[in-house]
Order: structure tokens, then sequence, then C-alpha cells
């Protein structure tokens, strides 16, 4: 697996627990929804992340939740501009179809920093048929909500009334149903991932329509 060193450009603050650490491009090549391992040079150190720029973009971002008990977000969050990171990758199938790409209609549910492969999608393929439902405990936790197009974005947000809707993804959905010939995209925590899925079961979704990647 190719691993190569990257330099860090900045870190951006978004929340009090989250932050956006962006290295230089290089010649490093992917396909929006995969996924690194950062290292921390000279150990074995790692850690998986989505890829959160778009493939046009001249920059490598990540979306990163520092876990008080982590020590490895804590480091990459103090990190100075110039600072070595190792990158091995990219990895991971959680890409988009070619029907999807080709603009047949398609659902991205996420939840918290699981938007971040969503994020990489519409960056690299503006005119996507999508929805995107993004459920997040407060309305400050809707990363890179700019980079939607707000007809198309649905905020969910389950311990205040500041989203576009109060509850869970899944009390959406299940006030709200989704044609059978959606495509649908989940990527948030297993227990988000194996509800929605029975959701969307229920409505008739045949199991080739719904992809997963389980994101922590």
């Amino acid at each position: 697996m190719k691993r190569q060193k990257h330099i860090v450009q900045k870190v951006i603050n978004l929340t009090p627990e989250t932050f956006i650490i962006r290295l230089d491009r290089g010649d490093f090549q992917f396909e929006p929804g995969q996924y690194v391992v950062i290292r921390i040079p000279d150990q074995n150190k790692g850690r998986e992340y989505s890829i959160y720029s778009g493939i046009n973009d001249d920059y490598l971002d990540f979306l990163v939740r520092e876990i008080p008990e982590g020590g490895f977000s804590r480091y990459l969050r103090h990190l100075l501009p110039g600072s070595e990171l190792d990158v091995e990758g990219p990895k991971g199938y959680f890409i988009l179809d070619e029907k999807t790409r080709k603009g047949h209609k398609a659902m991205l549910i996420a939840t918290g920093t699981g938007i971040s492969p969503f994020h990489s999608y519409v960056r690299s393929y503006p005119d996507l048929n999508f929805r995107v439902l993004h459920g997040v405990h407060f309305a400050d936790e809707a990363y890179g909500r700019e980079s939607f197009n707000p007809d198309n974005y649905l905020l969910c947000t389950s311990r205040s009334d500041g989203g576009d809707y109060f509850g869970r993804v899944t009390y959406y959905l299940k006030e709200n149903k989704i044609d059978a010939d959606t495509i649908c995209y989940l990527c948030g925590n297993s227990e988000m991932i194996d509800e929605v899925s029975t959701i969307l079961e229920k409505y008739g979704l045949p199991p080739e329509n719904i992809r997963t990647e389980v994101f922590f």
C-alpha cells in the first residue's frame, strides 16, 4: 500500500470538538468516498479518516472529531503548518456507482463526521441528483453545509431545534417515505446504519440500493 509524506498547510477549527486538517495534495489520487490511514512519521500509530476534499481540490482535507481520551486526534489538532504526516492509501470502496454519477436519484444519509465522504462526492460531482440527510446533536455541527445545495440538504438535530428537523434521522425517515428506486448511501455509527437499513428495506428498497460505510 502506497505511503507518502504530506505537509500540513493549516488546521481549521470548526467547533470545540471538531476541526479540518489540511495537507498538501502532491500527486495523491483518489476516488470520492475513499479513506486513508494518517500516521505519525516514524511511528506505527495511525487512524483512518475519510477524505473530505474533492478530486479537483489542490489540497487534502480530513474532518476530524477530537476524542477526549484520544491522543492521536489531539496531536493532529495542535500540529503547526509545515509539520509532516504520513498518508497511506487511498483505501475503501464506498464510492458512487456509475448510475448515481449519471444522475439517478440518490439519498446521502450521515451522522456526525460521517458527512465526510458525501462532502467529497458533491465537491467532485456538482451535478449529482441527490438529497442529504445529516444527523447531528446541535446545529453548529452542520459540517460543510455551504458545499451542499440548500434545497437538497436537511439537517436533523437531536438535542436542539436549531436544524431543519428536530429529531434523529431515523425519526425523519419513518415520517417521510423514500422511493424504492432511490440509491441510498449511509455513513455513520453502526446503530444508525442498522436502523436506517431496516426502515429502507420496509419501504421496498432492494439490498443493492443500500450502500453502507460504518464510520465509527
